[in-house]
């Protein structure tokens, strides 16, 4: 069997769709598959990952998006001679006549008042409605997630098949000298409590940093907010925040360890990956309540209200001047992300494979 899947979302910026395509193809390195995965890419695809090593790549130059959806893709199907395509967003050549896999692991653009009325979301809400009854398979990374879909895309729940994400292996615990150059690096000289992820409105950071300016000056002697990874457009000006705008992977893990607490305030999340991987570096987190992350997160974090500044702030507080809570957090964590291995994930989606 020869299945193709569009991999042009795997550039030299990871985005979250590009992280689980390299932990599908690092992980089904080890076993023992019976079928042939063909890569496509266009001429931004970062196909020197060494993830990627030892797969057949394709790769298409992208004039027209549109076009290289429904027309390149239906050509490379037919030569090829495809059994099965695999889209790891909602787009696919509609007029394939191969089975066809897609994955959509949130709704958030189309229930969202920040985002719902943006013209390019109007299309997707109307692209998935008129064409998904010719998909055979949609993967999404939670049950939260498979009831929105539900709800707002009115697709049937044998349709959906719910495939958690995995942690990266390279997420654990790092060495002390490494969290020192780190910290040298980005001028850090207190401890701190970290965010990592983007500024989308979603993200709730306006909200995360007013709850930080009720924080009491006593505390803000001994600590820093971090945020990092928010992107250069993102301006905040304060002595006791510090941006960094991009981070590399190799630092993440260490900006995770080094940290006292990780805050997630995001409203929205098909899944959330980054408070997973501060658990495997062995630093608590700290979340909102809402949306997919009681179910993914358990009873390994303690849990706020995201729209309520006061808790937000509360809650900061109580585990920083709680070191035995800390310390339950983190080995409650350590053993949360063991549910969310890579075997796991690739296991899931063979068999998801197999069955379409």
């Amino acid at each position: 069997m020869k299945i193709l899947i569009d991999c042009r979302e795997v550039q030299k910026n990871t985005t979250g769709i590009a992280r689980f395509l390299l932990s599908l193809f690092e992980g089904t390195k080890s076993f023992n598959i019976e079928y042939k995965f063909l890569l496509l890419g266009n001429q931004y695809t970062d196909f020197e990952r060494k993830e990627l090593d030892g797969y057949e790549k394709i790769v298409v130059e992208e004039k027209n998006t549109f076009y290289f959806d429904q027309v390149t893709i239906s050509q490379v199907i037919k030569e090829q001679k495809i059994d099965l395509f695999f889209s790891p967003y909602y787009k696919f050549p509609v007029f394939t006549k191969v089975p066809v896999i897609t994955s959509i692991f949130d709704v958030m653009y189309l229930v969202l008042d920040e985002y719902k009325n943006d013209i390019k979301n109007i299309y997707r809400k109307n692209f998935i409605k008129l064409t998904y009854g010719k998909v055979n398979k949609v993967i999404t990374s939670s049950n939260f997630a498979k009831n929105e879909i539900m709800k707002v895309l009115n697709l049937s729940d044998e349709k959906i098949d719910v495939v958690y994400l995995s942690v990266d292996e390279k997420f654990k615990p790092q060495p002390a000298e490494k969290i020192k150059e780190i910290k040298e690096k980005y001028g850090i000289n207190k401890n701190y409590i970290l965010y990592i992820g983007n500024a989308k409105p979603h993200k709730n950071l306006s909200r995360l940093l007013s709850s930080w300016q009720l924080i009491n000056e006593k505390i803000k002697k001994d600590y820093i907010l971090v945020l990092a990874g928010v992107g250069q457009k993102f301006c905040y000006k304060d002595e006791n925040t510090l941006i960094i705008p991009f981070v590399s992977e190799e630092e993440l893990a260490v900006l995770y360890t080094g940290a006292t607490v990780f805050v997630f305030p995001s409203i929205y999340e098909g899944f959330g990956l980054p408070p997973l991987e501060a658990m495997a570096c062995g630093c608590p987190v700290i979340s909102s309540n809402t949306s997919s992350m009681p179910e993914v997160l358990g009873d390994a974090c303690l849990y706020f209200n995201p729209y309520d500044v006061n808790q937000i702030s509360k809650t900061i507080l109580e585990i920083l001047h709680s070191e035995t809570l800390r310390e339950k957090l983190q080995k409650e964590g350590f053993e949360k992300v063991k549910s969310y291995s890579l075997e796991k994930m690739v296991n899931s989606l063979i068999k998801i494979f197999e069955s379409v």
